[in-house]
């Protein structure tokens, strides 16, 4: 299946050093914070997900969001 507003994102994307920037920022912040992330857990462990959540809050709210 051909979908052509299919837009790819990855390493060759326009945006996608301005994404990495961002993931990066946060990460420090919330380090700098005493928070951990979402790397410093064992994927999948319960922990892991509640720290993936918080993450996702911290860059929404990094964007503007509440």
């Amino acid at each position: 299946m051909n979908n052509e507003q299919s837009i790819p994102f990855g390493p060759w994307h326009p945006r996608y050093l301005e994404a990495r920037a961002l993931a990066l920022s946060v990460a420090a912040i919330r380090k700098a914070q005493g928070k951990r992330n979402p790397a410093d857990y064992a994927v999948g462990s319960p922990n892991w997900e509640a720290g993936d959540e918080e993450f996702a809050r911290d860059l929404l709210r990094a964007l503007g969001g509440e």
